[in-house]
């Protein structure tokens, strides 16, 4: 009997016999709701909205009418509407979630706690599209803890619990933690890469959304030969027309792969190609845009990857116009690109010496930065020592120097928690050592310069070849200011250092 046909049959017996009917025709409400079909489309989506719908609806009459009941169907029913991906914003998406883990959070039977799981990989997914990073990490954490406690059973459980290992990757990559990000993705993919390979296939979709958040972290940790392999492999799989006409959905995913690919191969010396991936990269993302807002940030993450490209290449006027465009995308839509297209910009002016212009977009990245600073600052600290470095490079001399010594201290916080931010306060305290001297403070430069190189040398003892030459460009900076101070000797010493450095062969490039 199809699902059409048994829910147009229930209706009419719940009609007559409401408590015997009404959960049957509730739980084929809800299984209509999570059938996607093999053609996505608005009409669809809407038919799974109402059933969705209609489904929450009738669980809470029937809980009203037999209190404690139906707490786990009710709990079903929200999770069901909370993963139609309608026009509902993520922060209300959330709350259903919460909803249905209120219901079922105490409950032992196993059921009830497969709904616990997904309801808390559905809030955890929708709090970190929010921005919400911390509160959604415990709530995958704990989803997880559920899977490991009960089992998998069968492909479908297979893959949820292979998916709430990767939005615990998602949000360990957003805190920074890239290496624990990489790990939890590696299991995640694994897990799915276990399941027979008809299964598989049925679940693709599901295996594309967890290689593409392994290849970011394998790009994250500098293993672009790794990710570019897994990357194309992915790209083979959706750039097919049939496929994209059949799955509609899955042109973001491919947009997203050819953006990583483009940084794949511009890392492995393929900078023409890499231009070239991250044009069809903006191409994808601009169909997706046109038929709808939601990919808005997508294209700005895409323009910013392909401005880099243009930037590098030389080609800073075409680069400049997809920082602009990336930034009226991204305003008031995602402000982590927002903030990432004005400093880029920003930067771009300050290299083609149009100081006067990039004082706008620095104020604006500043402004935002501040607003989310405390509230997350794993993530947006290291975005307010990028800024405040951008403010003393336009404001004047005073608030310059204000801003720098702001960055340094943010630099020292982090740095201080997790020594990956020991690169970040070197070029903080090296940055502002130039500025001390130049405002006429060599005796206060040389000190911020002697930090900075000493972090630096520090730096360049675990990995010189990427180190070399910022711990010489240090070593040179304090030679002079020591020069100026009369200390001829430890200048001429330090100045050998630096030429010993600069000059020093390099090792080895390590496997990508």
């Amino acid at each position: 009997m199809s699902p059409t046909v048994r829910i147009a049959l229930l209706r009419r017996l719940a009609r007559r016999a409401p408590l015997r009917f009404g959960p049957p025709l509730a739980e084929a409400l809800v299984t209509r709701s999570q059938h996607v079909g093999s053609r996505p489309s608005a009409a669809a989506t809407a038919r799974r909205t109402a059933a969705a719908d209609e489904a929450v609806a009738l669980y809470r009459r029937l809980d009203r009418q037999q209190p404690g009941r139906h707490r786990t169907g009710l709990a079903r029913a929200l999770v069901a509407q909370a993963a139609v991906p309608d026009d509902r914003t993520a922060a209300s998406a959330a709350a259903q979630c919460r909803e249905a883990i209120g219901y079922v959070e105490d409950a032992t039977d196993r059921a009830a706690l497969l709904v616990l799981a997904e309801a808390r990989r559905l809030a955890a997914v929708h709090l970190h599209t929010c921005g919400a990073v911390r509160e959604a990490l415990p709530l995958a954490v704990g989803a997880r803890a559920i899977w490991r406690r009960i089992g998998t059973r069968g492909a479908d459980e297979q893959v949820r619990s292979a998916l709430t290992l990767g939005v615990i990757g998602d949000c360990r990559a957003r805190l920074g933690r890239q290496e624990e990000a990489l790990a939890v993705r590696r299991e995640a993919l694994a897990r799915h890469r276990a399941l027979p390979l008809l299964r598989r296939a049925r679940y693709a979709p599901a295996g594309h959304q967890l290689a593409i958040g392994l290849a970011e972290s394998l790009v994250a940790a500098g293993r672009h030969g790794e990710a570019s392999e897994l990357v194309t492999e992915v790209r083979t799989e959706l750039a097919s027309p049939l496929w994209l006409r059949l799955h509609p959905p899955s042109r973001p995913r491919l947009a997203r792969v050819l953006s990583l690919l483009a940084c794949c191969q511009d890392a492995l010396g393929d900078p023409g190609q890499a231009c070239r991936t991250a044009e069809e990269a903006v191409a994808h993302w601009r169909t997706t845009v046109a038929a709808g807002p939601r990919g808005r940030p997508g294209l700005a993450d895409a323009l910013l990857t392909l401005a880099a490209l243009l930037a590098r290449a030389g080609r800073r006027d075409e680069a400049a116009d997809r920082l602009t465009e990336a930034v009226e995308l991204a305003r008031d839509v995602d402000d982590e690109v927002f903030v990432r297209a004005l400093l880029d910009l920003a930067e771009l002016r300050f290299a083609a010496g149009e100081r006067a212009s990039a004082g706008a977009p620095v104020a604006e990245a500043v402004a935002v930065c501040r607003a989310y600073a405390e509230e997350l600052p794993e993530v947006w600290w290291p975005r307010l020592v990028r800024a405040l470095a951008a403010t003393r490079e336009v404001a004047e001399a005073e608030a310059g120097l204000a801003a720098g010594r702001e960055a340094v201290a943010l630099a020292r916080k982090l740095a201080g928690a997790d020594p990956r931010y020991r690169d970040l306060l070197a070029d903080s305290l090296v940055e502002l050592g130039r500025a001390v001297g130049a405002a006429g403070d060599p005796l206060g430069a040389s000190d911020l310069l002697r930090e900075g190189v000493t972090v630096r040398r520090d730096l360049f003892a675990v990995d010189p070849d990427t180190h070399r030459l910022p711990l010489a460009r240090a070593l040179g900076d304090l030679a002079a200011i020591l020069a100026h101070l009369g200390r001829q000797h430890e200048a001429d010493r330090t100045a050998a250092e630096a030429e010993a450095v600069r000059s020093a062969r390099p090792g080895p490039t390590p496997p990508a």
